[in-house]
């Protein structure tokens, strides 16, 4: 009987053998582009002190800002000092423009019913009034005027009396005149106090530069550029009830009879307000008083 012999061909072990190679390296393609995504993947610090100190901050700012309507509850209340506090706190953190002249205006009227009372305020001191002590030595020993003293504290005659508790303002006052606004701002120990609408010199002719307040008048005589001169309650005197000379020629803060010229570039180059304005610096404005006059 014949045996038959089958030859069974390397072709078909070849055909099985290579999808499993190709599989393999397929696979170890992919395993090798996996472990590099992880390599890569950056890992979760902790967070710096400063990160952490930023977050906060963050986190602070997202506490909604007192509204008007309670700060000005806060006022009829009585709850001064937390009024004033709540309006600084809500100007800091403003952006609009049309929000910000309405906290400043609320904080501006807060402020100044505080400095002239008894309201306590962190700028204010006691003193007891000593054997020879006068309204005009404490004024200077304090840094403020004898008429803001007296104002405080109710003091008609300027007579003080042994013993007598009285409150003085112990802050600095400074001003800013900005002759593109026809704006003056006042800042008590470089916080906004109060900003005031001003007249400033036609044709820009209000000096720019620092100066300081060196003579307060009250009821001023006004010298005019040719020397002749005009008293208190002429027509043709335009000072004003006030006047507070600046250490350059011919400029100062002063009151005015044409309050329709308050807001606009039309004096001849000093800066008027609003006679109840300027008669309300001249209470807190000592002799000394830094105002800075800018474009």
């Amino acid at each position: 009987m014949t045996q038959i012999y089958v030859n069974r061909s390397p072709a078909g072990k070849n055909r099985m053998l290579l999808p499993a190679i190709l599989f393999l390296v397929v696979a170890a393609v992919c395993f090798g582009l996996w472990m590099k995504s992880l390599s890569s993947s950056p890992e979760k610090e902790t967070p710096s002190i400063e990160e952490e100190e930023e977050l906060e901050n963050v986190a602070e700012t997202a506490v909604p800002l007192p509204s008007l309507s309670e700060i000005e509850e806060r006022i009829q209340e009585g709850e001064l000092t937390r009024a004033r506090q709540e309006a600084q706190t809500r100007l800091q953190g403003l952006t609009d423009p049309v929000e910000i002249m309405k906290t400043e205006k609320l904080l501006g009227d807060l402020q100044t019913r505080m400095v002239f009372s008894r309201a306590p305020m962190e700028e204010k001191t006691e003193h007891i009034v000593q054997a020879g002590d006068t309204l005009g030595e404490l004024a200077k020993t304090y840094g403020t005027t004898k008429e803001l003293i007296a104002e405080i504290n109710g003091i008609d005659n300027n007579m003080i009396r042994v013993g007598k508790s009285l409150q003085i303002l112990t802050g600095t006052f400074t001003g800013t005149v900005d002759k593109s606004r026809n704006e003056m701002e006042l800042r008590l120990n470089d916080q906004f106090f109060k900003r005031y609408t001003v007249g400033t010199g036609a044709d820009s002719s209000t000096p720019i530069g620092d100066y300081a307040i060196t003579l307060r008048l009250r009821n001023p005589v006004w010298y005019r550029p040719d020397g002749q001169s005009f008293a208190y309650g002429h027509p043709e005197n335009l000072l004003g009830t006030h006047y507070l000379k600046l250490n350059t020629p011919g400029i100062g803060l002063h009151g005015t009879w044409e309050p329709e010229s308050v807001g606009s570039q039309s004096s001849a180059g000093c800066v008027r307000f609003q006679n109840e304005m300027i008669e309300e610096l001249y209470k807190i404005l000592p002799e000394g008083t830094s105002i800075r006059i800018v474009d």
